[in-house]
């Protein structure tokens, strides 16, 4: 077995608010964007030795889901 170490720094903190885009379906058939707030309530720290790399993945208002967030 390998002994891996990481340092790595979340730019997020569980309770920060985010603006998430989604897109609507409007009347005639257009599509809109619509700005939805969450809020983050857990975060995961993923690292890869293979592969080299720390990623954080996000569970938004208590769903369960885990997901990415690109900035």
């Amino acid at each position: 077995m390998k002994l891996a170490a990481f340092n790595a720094v979340c730019p997020f903190e569980i309770g920060d608010k985010i603006g998430m885009r989604k897109k609507a379906c409007a009347v005639g058939g257009r599509t809109l964007d619509v700005i939805v707030e969450r809020t983050i309530t857990d975060i995961v720290c993923m690292h890869s030795v293979k592969a080299g790399t720390v990623k954080f993945l996000y569970e938004l208002d208590n769903d369960g889901r885990l997901v990415e967030i690109v900035r």
